[in-house]
């Protein structure tokens, strides 16, 4: 059943909402909302696009640090993503990445709509120090999140590399839901877009 609904919501209208540089300028948004949160170039907005069937809906760029707010998406205007500016080797000011800091920590405690945060991760690269201080602060926030480990086209013995993933998380405490995608062939798009449905 949630494939079938993602099929029907994520081919309709999805349009770009807000881009938020400050906690003060957050819309009043009521719609359930799932975040998008990952190191710079880790492929955030490509796979926005790609769960949404759009070639341009968030912006793609091969340049980290490339989004420097949190952009919100209607889709159909049944809930909303929000995409977050990427950590970890983007070349910003010092003061950017506080701002982006106290922003998205704004976000996480004071959104009562946020049901999921999607947190991606390279599978080339696997987890890394900044990917478990991300996880750690999703969990004093009290909100629920999955691994999304994109590029998987790029890694060989799928099925192998989860199970190790599965075990590096269970050995640093956290138990969550893990989706193998890659925005180039759409592997794990629908298991996505089923994952959120499921959270309306």
């Amino acid at each position: 059943m949630a494939a079938e609904l993602s099929i029907k919501i994520f081919r309709q209208e999805a349009k770009f909402v807000a881009g938020v540089a400050k906690p003060e300028q957050l819309p009043k948004l009521f719609l359930p909302q799932f975040a998008f949160v990952g190191k710079s170039n880790v492929g955030k907005s490509s796979l926005i696009n790609t769960i949404c069937n759009r070639k341009a809906l968030a912006r793609v760029s091969h340049t980290p640090g490339r989004t420097q707010q949190i952009n919100f998406f209607s889709i159909a205007d049944k809930l909303m993503l929000a995409d977050f500016p990427g950590y970890g080797f983007a070349k910003v000011s010092a003061n950017q990445r506080i701002s982006w800091g106290k922003l998205i920590v704004y976000y996480l405690q004071n959104s009562d709509l946020l049901r999921m945060v999607n947190l991606l991760i390279d599978a080339r690269r696997g987890i890394k120090e900044n990917d478990i201080e991300i996880m750690h602060l999703l969990k004093s926030c009290d909100k629920e999140f999955q691994i999304i480990f994109t590029k998987a086209d790029k890694i060989t013995a799928i099925d192998e590399f989860t199970t190790q993933m599965r075990q590096q998380l269970a050995d640093l405490g956290f138990v969550c839901n893990i989706i193998i995608t890659s925005s180039k062939n759409g592997t794990g798009a629908k298991e996505l877009q089923g994952s959120m449905l499921r959270e309306l």
